[in-house]
């Protein structure tokens, strides 16, 4: 299997060199190649891409102007050349070592209908405060009553599936919802759902533009959420 890991990385100048590091070291024995999407970045995070693209199997996708994690997401699937592709975080919240065990669960090498999704467990543990673990079990009885499935830790990561699944991607939202909208699409056509344990640690981002956690901010990325899910739900196909 080749395997396309799609990291896109917005205002992540501090977190570029040890997030490489990371993949190279756990994906070494694995044929992959490793695409970083600077999606719109302000700070100097495609500088830092570039001091890394003398290795061979690191790719780099540029988005001009930052249109959402999923149109960046979107952006380096559609440039990958994998049989296998993923996507995850450029924070280092994520292990890029759970891909690989991600890839261990899939038993049928031969059935391209799956959907491998982390699980992110022992949120407090993994300094969750009280206000976002309200959040994120709110949304997932939200969203599984919308869409009359029951889906839960929507923006779980890392996210592992075929490359015949983006052919039937039709209208990928831009934001966040992209989880949602890959989650429910796999569901609906009756793939097969495969979720696996990860940590997703706060305390280990490095830098970058999420890593404010006030209430207000959490709230309004809420709302949005809500609002979003609300306008996916009538418009997927």
């Amino acid at each position: 299997m080749n395997l396309s890991l799609v990291v896109p990385c917005y205002n992540e100048e501090g977190n570029v060199k040890n997030l490489i590091e990371k993949c190279e070291k756990f994906l070494s024995n694995q044929k992959h190649e490793l695409i970083l999407v600077n999606n719109g970045s302000t700070d100097n995070t495609e500088k830092k891409i570039d001091e890394f693209l003398n290795i061979p199997n690191i790719k780099k996708v540029n988005v001009n102007s930052n249109k959402g994690f999923g149109y960046g997401v979107l952006q380096g699937l559609l440039a990958a050349s994998g049989d296998i592709l993923s996507y995850t975080h450029a924070d280092n919240q994520t292990d890029p070592n759970d891909v690989l065990k991600g890839l261990e669960l899939l038993k049928d090498k031969n059935n391209s209908n799956f959907l491998i999704k982390g699980n992110r467990i022992n949120k407090i543990k993994y300094n969750w405060t009280l206000f976002e673990l309200f959040v994120s079990y709110a949304m997932t009885i939200f969203e599984t009553i919308l869409f009359q499935k029951l889906l839960y830790d929507i923006h779980g990561q890392p996210v592992i599936f075929h490359k015949n699944f983006l052919k039937i991607w039709k209208s990928s939202p831009n934001d966040m919802t992209l989880d949602l909208y890959v989650y429910y699409l796999a569901v609906i056509n009756k793939y097969k759902i495969i979720r696996f344990p990860v940590k997703f640690d706060k305390k280990n981002r490095l830098t970058g533009r999420g890593n404010t956690d006030a209430l207000t901010k959490i709230f309004k990325e809420m709302i949005l959420q809500i609002i979003s899910s609300i306008i996916l739900r009538f418009n997927i196909k």
